[in-house]
């Protein structure tokens, strides 16, 4: 079942929509957490306050609540609204969780991240469904807005007011040819700008696709 969550775009307190549009990502913060594969909500309640020592439980229990989610509990093809200011932004989840170590820097701050389809924004927040409005007025990092969902799914379905990413396919990708066989050729689409923990996760992910 598809779910909906609401984000914002201020990991470690800087706003970073456009790197988030720009490289069809999103993220949270805790930079001073390290990779979280694999990591629960019991890791996050003892490993926070030894970065946090001056939180309290329940400040604790709540970042420890919001990283769980982002995450082990959205999943591939949920749908989240991103407010941005007097703007609001639609997009699609199209990956598992994500380290990235290059953004793991105090000037960084957004090392946890998803891989996302931006496809709706930006809209005025006066012209999304009511009930999806009010939802955005909590002042969370990260919210399930899934009793919303019908709401949600119905308004992006509408023809996108303003395409955000405009840059061609081509402008953005390299594509790669590579003999595996003599009759065989694989193609390999890659950003521009893949980094090299990226290019290295990618490595690691081909290596496991073989069926035999």
């Amino acid at each position: 079942m598809v779910k909906a969550w609401m984000l914002r775009p201020k990991p470690h307190d800087i706003n970073r929509m456009r790197e988030f549009i720009d490289k069809s990502i999103v993220a949270i913060g805790w930079p001073e957490l390290a990779s979280l594969e694999g990591k629960g909500k019991s890791y996050l309640n003892s490993e926070l306050p030894k970065h946090f020592p001056n939180d309290t439980i329940t400040q604790i229990g709540i970042a420890a609540g919001t990283i769980d989610r982002f995450v082990n509990e959205i999943r591939v093809g949920d749908i989240l609204v991103v407010p941005n200011d007097k703007d609001i932004y639609f997009c699609k989840v199209t990956s598992g969780y994500c380290y990235d170590m290059t953004k793991s820097s105090d000037t960084e701050g957004y090392p946890h991240q998803r891989q996302v389809q931006w496809i709706k924004g930006p809209v005025r927040r006066e012209d999304i469904p009511e009930s999806v409005r009010g939802s955005l007025r909590a002042p969370r990092t990260l919210a399930d807005l899934s009793h919303h969902i019908d709401d949600i799914l119905s308004y992006i379905g509408d023809e996108p007011s303003k395409l955000i990413n405009n840059n061609t396919e081509e402008d953005e990708y390299l594509v790669f040819d590579y003999p595996i066989r003599l009759d065989k050729v694989a193609t390999i689409k890659i950003p521009k700008d893949i980094t090299q923990n990226e290019a290295t996760r990618l490595g690691d992910y081909v290596k496991t696709l073989y069926f035999n």
